[in-house]
Parts: C-alpha cells; structure tokens; sequence
C-alpha cells in the first residue's frame, strides 16, 4: 500500500511540475516581451525623452528672453494666437489641451499624421515659453501617443496592439517633460480608463517612462520640477483640516469643469482661425492684473519653470491675492485652452490647489507646504480623474513625502467629484468626430 502511495504520489508531483512549466514558461509570449516590448520601450523612451529635452530647450531659453521686458511678455500671447489660429485652420486637432483627443484616437485604427504632429510641437511650445497658464501634459501626452503609434508600427506590433503603443509613448513623453516617470505612466493608465485601469501596459509603459526621464536628465540635468526650501511638517491633528480642503477644492474643480467646457460650446460660435486670438485678448487683462497685484512675472512663465507653483507652495501670499490666483486662473484658462490654445490642464489644477492651500497655511504657518502640496494633489485627481497617479506625480515632482495628508485630500476631492471631469467633458465633446475616423 505504501509502494502505491509513493507512485501516485511521484505521478502527481510529475504531473504538476510538467503542467506548471508548461503554463509558466510560454516561451512565444515571453519572447515576445523580450524581443519586441522591451526594445520598443528602450526605443520610444530614448526618443521621446530626446524630443522632450530639444523642447525644454527652447521654451526655457525663450521665456528668459521673453522675461527680460514685461510689456514684450505680455503681448507675446497675442503673437502666438494669431500663429496658432493659422495652425488650426490648417489642422483644427491640434488646439486645446489635447488629451481627450488623443484618449479616442487610441480607440481607432488610423495614425496621427506627421504634420499634425509637427504643428502641435511647434504651437506648444511657442504657447509654454511664456504668457499663458497652460500644462506640459497636454501637448506631451499628444505628441508621446504619436511617437508610440509610429515606432509600434515599425516594430510591426499590429494594430490590435495601438492603444497600448500609444499610451507607452504618452506617458513616457509625459514622464520626461514632467520629470515625472511612475506618475506619469500612471497618469496615462488612468486618464485611458478613467474608471475601471488596465494594468496591461505597465510594465513597458514605466520602462519607457524610466528611460525618456533618463534621457532628458542626461541633456537637461536632474533636478526638482518644483522647487522647495522648506521640509514639510505635519501632524494628525490637522488631518481634519485637510479633508475639509479637500471638499472645498473639489466645489471649485466643479465650478472650474462646468465653466471650462461652457466655454469650449461657446467657443465654436467663432470662426476656428479667429478663437485663440478672441480667448487670449479675453485673458490677457486677467494676466496683466495678476502681474500689477504680485508685481511678479514667475505668473506668466509658469510653463517654463513653475517658479510660482514654487512660491505659493512656501510663502504666505494675502488670502485675497490667493482667492483672485484661483478666479483669475480659471477664467484665463477657460478663455485660452478652451479657445483652441494647447495646452495641459496640469498646471492650472496646481495652481488651484496651491493657491487653496495656501489660504489654508495662514492658519497653520508651519505646515504651509503640507497644505499647498495636499491642495496640488486634491486639484489634480479631482480635475483629472487620476488620484495614484496625483499622489505619485506631485511626490515625483517635489521629492517632498506628505503621502499620508495628501491621500486624505485626494480621498476626499475624488471621491466627491466622481463622475465630472475636464477631461471626461472632452472626450464626449469629440467622441463623434472621432467615431467618423473609425474603421
């Protein structure tokens, strides 16, 4: 009975190891990931963190340019709207912020266009070197779907395998221009799902992520994208504090959400060549009375080096000045971005939240930072739908750990904002357009 039990038993053994191995070690789908995904993400990553850093370039040498005479800086805007209205009367796919665009294009079986793509770089980043409130996500997201769509073909993946392709190359695009890599891929999985992520691409996606940051750190050095001084102190007791930030941010992303996609309707009563002219002449008196009341340009450079995401994140600004930076931000935005200027939608939810936390900071003057991050974060997850990828990216681009007070305020901005979304407006704002283009 014994020698019967030890042969099942080393039949059975047999068995699972054989069934084991061949469920483990497929060796077509692991030389598919080895042979192909992995060099596909070395690839996009080195070139989107390439492109990434020749952009850089020129929009921080231009805005110090731009910087050295306030009157040029603030009529620069005007210059680039005209140039832009040209470009969408050319291409009308290139305006706004982009990414909701580029999220059902993913959805199609066609490629952007090399010219579409051009035109989108170079309004881009004439648009980020100065003068206007706009996000680096937006275009870089853009642009990064491109690059991973063109490099997925040539690696002959297929086209069952674009949406990945493209979100590969968004978030690495994004990651770099960003310096932000495991934020940014996250911010890619999420804003594609929006609800319900696909873990999918991950694995590629950080690959890529890692690698396009290495690449423009190489080029333009490594260091923080926003810069603080100060650590950031915090305790449990204030906690409270923060979650009640965090419904007030989220009352303001709603009031922000509604205005922004009214005026993206109201845009469309204007001629496509004239909007971004028409939005930034609406804008610029708000750019100029932001100027005369902080008598400080770091406003209308915030594109090219967050310096006053900076400021407002450490230094006490008058609560007034902090309630006009949060009403000013949001109606030079709606009449800009939503008028066909590009740009993200990154850099305004962080001013949001920073200037929000920064009227919380007068209370508790020691904890400034860990109010103005946690208020950045809670923005960022409410006006975007992505509440990991807003803990990951604003630890990412600050090097400042407040994890524990900035997930009690994105909790609570995400959880009572569900459902409305700048980015989600966009999508179904273009959704049939983009139904047309399918296959």
């Amino acid at each position: 009975m014994n020698g019967e039990r030890w042969k099942f038993f080393k039949e059975y053994v047999k068995g699972c190891a054989r069934t084991n191995l061949i469920h483990r070690f497929d060796l077509t789908t692991i030389s598919l990931f080895f042979g192909r995904w992995i060099p596909f993400a070395f690839a996009v990553g080195i070139t989107t963190g390439t492109v990434a850093s020749f952009m850089d370039v020129i929009i921080v040498n231009l805005n110090k340019l731009l910087s050295q005479n306030t009157a040029v800086i603030l009529l620069y805007p005007l210059v680039v709207s005209v140039l832009v209205g040209y470009a969408l009367k050319i291409d009308p796919v290139i305006g706004g912020p982009g990414i909701g665009y580029a999220i059902l294009h993913l959805k199609t079986k066609t490629y952007l266009k090399a010219r579409t793509v051009l035109l989108k770089l170079i309004t881009s980043t004439f648009v980020l070197s100065g003068g206007f409130i706009a996000g680096r996500e937006g275009p870089s997201f853009f642009i990064g779907v491109a690059i991973g769509e063109w490099f997925g073909r040539a690696y002959g993946l297929g086209k069952r395998y674009k949406e990945l392709l493209g979100l590969i190359g968004g978030g690495a695009f994004t990651g770099a221009l960003l310096k932000a890599p495991l934020g940014s891929a996250i911010f890619a999985m999420e804003l594609e799902e929006m609800y319900n992520l696909d873990y999918r691409p991950f694995v590629p996606m950080i690959i890529a992520s890692i690698i396009s940051y290495l690449t423009f750190s190489f080029f333009r050095g490594e260091h923080t994208f926003i810069k603080l001084s100060k650590v950031p102190q915090w305790d449990l007791q204030t906690i409270p504090y923060i979650v009640v930030m965090g419904l007030v941010i989220s009352l303001i992303i709603y009031v922000y959400t509604f205005v922004f996609h009214t005026s993206v309707c109201v845009s469309k009563y204007f001629d496509t060549k004239f909007r971004p002219l028409i939005g930034t002449t609406v804008a610029l008196p708000f750019l100029l009375l932001l100027y005369l009341i902080t008598h400080d340009v770091d406003f209308l450079s915030a594109p090219a080096h967050m310096g006053i995401v900076s400021k407002l994140a450490q230094i006490p600004f008058p609560i007034w000045v902090d309630i006009l930076v949060v009403i000013f931000v949001l109606i030079i935005t709606s009449s800009t971005l939503s008028f066909g200027i590009p740009g993200g939608l990154v850099l305004p939810n962080l001013l949001i939240g920073a200037a929000v936390g920064n009227i919380f900071g007068h209370y508790f003057p020691h904890q400034i930072v860990t109010f103005t991050l946690a208020g950045m974060g809670a923005a960022l997850a409410a006006g975007a739908k992505t509440p990991l990828a807003a803990i990951v990216m604003i630890t990412e681009m600050t090097h400042a750990d407040v994890v524990i007070p900035m997930t009690a305020a994105i909790i609570t901005s995400y959880t009572t904002s569900f459902g409305f979304s700048l980015y989600l407006g966009q999508e179904i704002r273009l959704k049939p357009m983009m139904m047309r283009k399918r296959e």
